[in-house]
Formats: C-alpha cells, sequence, structure tokens
C-alpha cells in the first residue's frame, strides 16, 4: 500500500465538514439525466430536505479517461462514491442471446470484459485514493426482467463483475456498497437495468448513511445496503 493510502482521509480529520460527494463512474447517467442537476436541485430531488448537508459531482470514466494524470477533482471533496455500469453493457453485448453451443466462447468474452472493467475500477480507486477522499465502492444492482430465464442469466454475468468490485473493495480496504441488497423490489426500476426516482433514492440514503458512519476514518473494507 502506498503511503498517500495509508494516510488518513481528509474528510475523516473534519468530522463538522460540509460533505460533497465526487460520483466516479458512469452508473446511474440515465437514471438522474432527467433531474435538475443545478445546485442544490439534484441533491434535494434524490434526498429531500437533506442538500444543506451535503452536496453531489459527477466525474464520468470518460472524463477520467480524457484528463490522464492531470485530472482535478473538487478541492473540497470529502468522499468518492465508485460506480460503473454493467448492467447495460452485458444487455448491449449480446452475451444474454449466445446460443449454448457457443458457452466457452461466451465465458471467455465475458472474462474479458471483466477484466477491462476491473482496469477501469482500479484506476477510479486510485484517482480517490490519490485525492485521499473516504471512498465506497458500489457493486452492482441485479437487473429486473420479467422473462425468468434471462434474469437469472443477466444476474449471473453480473455476478462475475461484481466479483471483481467486492476483490477491489477488499484489497484497498474501502468501503463496499451493495447494491444489490438495496434494489431489491420491483418499485426500484424503471426499465430492467435502470432505476426508478425512488430507486435512486434508495441508492442516495445508503450512500449518506455510509457517508457519515466512515467519517470517523479509514477502517477496513465494510459493507452497507
Amino acid at each position: 500500500m502506498s503511503e498517500t493510502s495509508k494516510k488518513k482521509p481528509a474528510a475523516a480529520r473534519e468530522r463538522g465538514r460540509y460533505r460533497h460527494v465526487v460520483l466516479l463512474g458512469d452508473a446511474l447517467l440515465e437514471a438522474y439525466g432527467s433531474i435538475d442537476q443545478r445546485p442544490g436541485k439534484f441533491e434535494e430531488a434524490v434526498l429531500p430536505g437533506t442538500r444543506d448537508q451535503w452536496k453531489l459531482s459527477v466525474i464520468s470514466v470518460a472524463e477520467v479517461e480524457r484528463a490522464g494524470p492531470s485530472l482535478a477533482l473538487p478541492r473540497d471533496a470529502t468522499h468518492a462514491m465508485i460506480f460503473i455500469e454493467g448492467n447495460h453493457a452485458i444487455e448491449q453485448s449480446g452475451l444474454l442471446d449466445s446460443r449454448p453451443d457457443t458457452f466457452g466462447q461466451t465465458l471467455e468474452q465475458l472474462a474479458l470484459a471483466a477484466d477491462e472493467f476491473e482496469r477501469t475500477l482500479e484506476r477510479l480507486i486510485h484517482v480517490a485514493q490519490a485525492a485521499r477522499l473516504v471512498i465506497m465502492v458500489c457493486a452492482m444492482f441485479q437487473p429486473n426482467y420479467k422473462d425468468p430465464v434471462r434474469q437469472r442469466t443477466a444476474c449471473a454475468a453480473l455476478a462475475v463483475f461484481n466479483d471483481r468490485v467486492t476483490k477491489r473493495a477488499a484489497e484497498a480496504r474501502v468501503a463496499l456498497i451493495d447494491l444489490r441488497l438495496t434494489c431489491n423490489d420491483p418499485g426500484d426500476y424503471d426499465k430492467p437495468t435502470l432505476l426508478s426516482r425512488s430507486g435512486v433514492q434508495k441508492v442516495a440514503n445508503v450512500v449518506r448513511f455510509a457517508m457519515f458512519e466512515l467519517d470517523a476514518g479509514a477502517r477496513r473494507s465494510e459493507v452497507f445496503y
């Protein structure tokens, strides 16, 4: 572990500080795309009555990759929520429609996709560690297909990605927010791989709870849901 990652996060030293969460990743982009994202408006829409306690900024994977080492996070950031999309990528890849006689090839394609996903996840964790933020890594919520066969297949594919999430979170000794346990009601979804407004609010509630719990400083990797 580097000396930087051993230092206590900045947010942990100032318990009364206004909390600024930076969402690193491309998950939830569609879900909050219709919400007013002006300062204070988004926080009020997601968690009414709490905008004086925290604010949220979003930096996509594409922005991180474009900026490279020169990426600058907001100076007042205190926490990082790392959440990369997986459900939509699996759906668009065609893996769910593969025939049984290509099972081995399908697994190989899935593993290669998971390798790239893990490399991206590792980069985002390093970005947050370099900024000395309190870090929360999200496991991806399961899809909500009505077809039971497609649902089982999609959940099995997603498990490969979530295995990489839990491994990296444990290795970095950061918190894991397990959205498989948080988003577990049909009302949490607008589409099979898209959360509803209420689903996003459930995620925000868990993140907010974890954020306050973790302000005591760096601890062993914990699971919140």
